[in-house]
C-alpha cells in the first residue's frame, strides 16, 4: 500500500460508518494493513490471510462488501467467490489483483464475464483511492 496522504478524512468516515468489510488476502501484512486502513476510515473490518478459514467463519448477510485477493494458495479468489456466492448470493464481492493475467482469465470464465470491471481493484493502490473506490462500490444501487 502506498503511504497515506494527510487531509480531511471526515467525508470518508461519514460514508463508511457502520459498513462492514471482509478482507481475504493470503499475505498477512497486506491483510493487516488493509484492515487498519478500513478501520481508520470508519469501517468495521475483518480480515483473514487464509481463504479456507475465511470461508469456514463466513456469515451470510454480515458484510457490506467482501474484498478477495485472487492469487492465493489452497483456494484462489475465484473459487472462494463461487463458494461465498453459494452461501450468500447477494454478497457484494470485489477482487484485488496485482496481475493483469488474472483479470484476463476472469473475463474468459462464464461465471465471471458478466461482472463489471469496476469490481476489480488493482494493487498497488493508495489508501485514499482505495477508500474512494470502496465507498463508490457501496453506494451503487446495482451490482
Amino acid at each position: 500500500m502506498k503511504p497515506r496522504k494527510t487531509g480531511d478524512k471526515s467525508k470518508n468516515k461519514s460514508k463508511s460508518k457502520n459498513k462492514r468489510i471482509l478482507i481475504v488476502d493470503d499475505e498477512p501484512d497486506v491483510s493487516l494493513v488493509l484492515k487498519k486502513v478500513f478501520e481508520n476510515a470508519g469501517f468495521a473490518a475483518e480480515s483473514y490471510d487464509d481463504p479456507i478459514l475465511a470461508l469456514k467463519n463466513f456469515r451470510a448477510a454480515s458484510y457490506d462488501l467482501i474484498l478477495l485477493d485472487i492469487k492465493m494458495p489452497e483456494m484462489d479468489g475465484f473459487s472462494l467467490y463461487k463458494q461465498l456466492k453459494n452461501l450468500d448470493n447477494d454478497a457484494k464481492i470485489c477482487f484485488l489483483t496485482a496481475s493483469e493475467m488474472y483479470f484476463s482469465r476472469l473475463r474468459k470464465d462464464e461465471d465471471f464475464c458478466k461482472l463489471d470491471e469496476g469490481l476489480f481493484i488493482r494493487k498497488p493502490i493508495g489508501n485514499e483511492e482505495l477508500i474512494r473506490k470502496v465507498n463508490a462500490l457501496l453506494n451503487e444501487d446495482t451490482y
